[in-house]
């Protein structure tokens, strides 16, 4: 059964952000495999997980650790290289902890970033107290609830995205035009450049492909950063994003040819037949 509104199957079901009806649960239920949209809700998900057949992608760790917040705990639990990262309920919490030197608090500069918005939106740069309150009050302006703080990492103008698809990773860098930027993101000021770097690419791609053989995530876009001043920059996990631009990876049409081939790849894993998953 495909929910996913880019893939056809046997059964073609677009319930969008309505709740599946007894009869699609039923439908879903005796199937052997769903495939899940990439918008795939919480509530959907959960339904789809109870409902017993094999799901693709695999949304599980997206749902147990949400958020730039979840992520960071899912990081942490994992082992995996990251920037030194502290989580926060509200910014009441994180000044308190601050002024009682407690710790947990991190020297400035200092990387704020709110739990959920994307694109670069909602991170800031506080090289400095003014600027830090500043960030703290971007916080609490949209609801004040959970963020993170990080410890700044020089990342020499240049973030790398690694691409999951399947059992692919494509990498690239997002690279800004602006000296000095140290918020990169291509919404803002950078460009796509698949060919710099090819060693730390491949550093990059390496340290992602740890990450889905411990969770099993198969969608999504990774993005990590290097000290890119230090003389052995290492690969650091900086979050997960499952919606993701395609321009990198060629534009749509190539993004669905390759979310085609995924599919079509862990359907014959499954022992079913592949031809079975087609093109919308």
């Amino acid at each position: 059964i495909s929910l996913n509104p880019c893939l056809d199957a046997d059964e073609y079901l677009l319930p969008g952000s309505r709740p599946l009806t007894p009869e699609e649960l039923k439908l879903i239920s005796r199937a052997s495999a769903v495939l899940l949209p990439q918008g795939c809700s919480a509530a959907l998900h959960a339904a789809c997980v109870a409902a017993g057949p094999a799901l693709f992608p695999e949304y599980g760790p997206r749902f147990a650790f949400p958020g730039k917040v979840g992520q960071s705990l899912l990081f942490e639990r994992l082992g995996l290289p990251r920037p030194r990262t502290f989580r926060w309920r509200s910014p009441k919490e994180f000044i308190c902890a601050r002024s009682g030197g407690k710790q947990g608090c991190h020297s400035l500069p200092v990387i704020v970033k709110t739990d959920s918005d994307h694109e670069g939106h909602g991170v800031f740069f506080a090289p400095d107290d003014p600027a830090l309150h500043r960030a703290l009050d971007a916080v609490a302006a949209g609801g004040g609830g959970g963020f993170i703080t990080q410890d700044f990492v020089a990342p020499g103008g240049a973030v790398l995205r690694v691409v999951v698809v399947g059992g692919r990773a494509l990498s690239y860098w997002k690279r800004s035009t602006v000296e000095g930027d140290v918020i990169v993101t291509i919404a803002r000021n950078a460009v796509v450049d698949h060919m710099w770097k090819p060693e730390l690419q491949a550093e990059g791609v390496e340290l992602c492909r740890r990450l889905t053989s411990a969770t099993g995530i198969n969608l999504a876009a990774v993005d990590v950063i290097f000290h890119l001043d230090a003389p052995a920059p290492a690969p650091l996990l900086l979050e997960i994003n499952y919606f993701f631009g395609r321009r990198g990876l060629g534009g749509s049409k190539n993004y669905y040819r390759l979310l085609l081939e995924a599919a079509r790849d862990w359907t014959a894993k499954l022992g079913l037949d592949p031809r079975r998953v087609r093109p919308v």
